[in-house]
């Protein structure tokens, strides 16, 4: 399938077009600065630009058949791109032709904020507070959106290695002095796996490695 990588520099992001790549698939990496991505393959294509403005995301997104978000921004910061640069991405989807969108979110937006253990809770409401908060806006307007969506909102985010091992559901138990974590690269393969999966098809799933 021809994918397109937004955010493919951060780790998530990155781990995704590796991933994408082993799979077969022939990647687009879309980069603010591509001397971040330090990857090379016959079958990925980098495209320079920002999602804040929409002609530059236009040439990434023709002839793509899934559109991977994985937008976000620093801890404790409030990085206005990532509503706005999403708002953007599906605009220029729409225009494309373009359907399918699969997006890294986190523990902690919409309902998964009540169903978090309390350190998790915690960190949401102070250190992560600004991004939280920003993501909150991006998952609104998915949802508003007539795309065919999958958010998956991750636990805390380690660069452990790929295990295949998670739980994951609309509703998560989880022990209430907790502080579970996921890899990145879990989470990149959870959504490749859902290139053409219809289960979690309009669906917001918490998952996590613990």
């Amino acid at each position: 399938m021809q994918v397109l990588v937004v955010g493919a520099t951060g780790g998530t992001g990155k781990q995704a077009v590796e991933q994408a790549l082993q799979r077969g698939h022939y990647v687009t990496a879309f980069v603010r600065d591509p001397s971040k991505l330090g990857i090379q393959h016959p079958n990925l294509t980098v495209f320079t630009g920002d999602v804040l403005n929409l002609e530059t995301l236009l040439p990434a997104v023709r002839r793509q058949d899934v559109v991977l978000c994985a937008l976000g921004s620093r801890p404790g910061q409030k990085d206005e791109t990532v509503a706005q640069g999403t708002v953007n991405l599906m605009d220029v989807m729409k225009r494309c032709g373009v359907h399918r969108l699969l997006v890294v979110s986190s523990l902690g937006v919409g309902t998964s904020y009540e169903e978090a253990p309390l350190p998790s809770k915690l960190i949401i409401k102070t250190l992560l507070k600004g991004s939280i908060d920003e993501k909150e806006k991006q998952e609104k307007a998915i949802r508003e959106s007539d795309l065919d969506w999958i958010i998956a909102r991750p636990t805390r985010l380690t660069d452990g290695p790929l295990t295949g091992h998670y739980r994951l559901g609309e509703h998560l138990p989880f022990s209430t002095f907790a502080l579970p974590s996921i890899s990145r690269a879990d989470v990149a393969a959870f959504l490749l796996d859902q290139l053409e999966s219809e289960m979690y098809l309009h669906k917001a799933v918490t998952i996590t490695g613990d």
